[in-house]
């Protein structure tokens, strides 16, 4: 039976009756309200032994920050913690005895892809949100000896850049603001994209959140992840829906969230051919 982890952007989210949490690293993960550094973690760990307990370090690392990624890396494996998620693969080179969970955001998105890591070190891989249903239980079938984690609820991630698109553009247009939370469209009928802005660079997130718990039986993961990450509502009952496995739930939490399912059920048009 999968577990149901919620990714902790508040404090009073660690109160969420999950089976686990995912906490951000301070300064190493990306698209976390919260974040928390080595000691905090420790104290959460301590207070939580009933929990499982993953921390994220999900974000590229830089050359002049592998030597502190190295350290934070050994230290953590020091504590206890179910798994660490990387998306910076040097952390295979630090022979961790704590699970290695890749999370590459879209990179993790076949069965060969996924094989590779897990022959390779790797206990777990975040599956990316780009892929469908069937796709998603096909990697499963076909890697049995990892575990797959996936976001089931939240915004999902569609692109990342180093550069800092917002100040640059409120400096050319010479504009002041003190939000941390902007929108972006293409074109004026366009849905309105999440963009915000970090001390990595900007972040763009779909203008609606995902919502799989009619999917929650039927797709072949290990760990489903409930995410609330800029959004302006409670996520506490869409964690009791999932929990629960309350499909009569989907229509009440499409209306709170303006939801949807995302590709789960969207047919791949575009497919590389073999070599046929």
């Amino acid at each position: 039976m999968k577990k149901i982890l919620v990714k902790v952007n508040n404090e009073e989210e660690l109160t969420y009756p999950a089976d686990g949490y995912v906490l951000g690293v301070t300064r190493f993960c990306i698209c976390f309200n919260k974040t928390f550094n080595i000691n905090e973690i420790n104290e959460i760990i301590k207070k939580n032994n009933d929990k499982e307990i993953y921390v994220s370090l999900n974000k590229p690392v830089f050359n002049f920050e592998v030597e502190e990624y190295k350290n934070l890396l050994l230290n953590l494996d020091k504590l206890g913690l179910n798994g660490i998620i990387v998306g910076d693969v040097a952390a295979l080179t630090y022979d961790l005895k704590t699970p290695i969970i890749i999370d590459q955001l879209h990179l993790n998105n076949s069965s060969l892809t996924v094989k590779y890591f897990l022959n390779n070190g790797v206990k777990g891989v975040f599956l990316t949100n780009d892929i469908t249903l069937d796709e998603i239980n096909k990697i499963k079938d076909e890697n049995k000896n990892g575990l797959l984690f996936k976001q089931v609820f939240g915004l999902p991630h569609l692109s990342s850049s180093v550069r800092s698109l917002v100040t640059n553009y409120l400096s050319y247009f010479g504009k002041k603001s003190n939000s941390k939370v902007y929108k972006i469209k293409e074109r004026i009928d366009d849905d309105s994209y999440f963009i915000v802005e970090d001390y990595f660079g900007t972040h763009i997130l779909g203008s609606k959140p995902i919502n799989l718990i009619n999917e929650l039986d039927a797709i072949k993961v290990d760990y489903a992840i409930i995410d609330g990450y800029l959004l302006d509502k409670k996520i506490d009952n869409v964690l009791k829906a999932f929990l629960e496995n309350d499909v009569t739930k989907r229509k009440e939490i499409d209306e709170a969230f303006n939801s949807n399912e995302g590709f789960i059920n969207r047919k791949t048009i575009y497919k590389v051919k073999n070599d046929d």
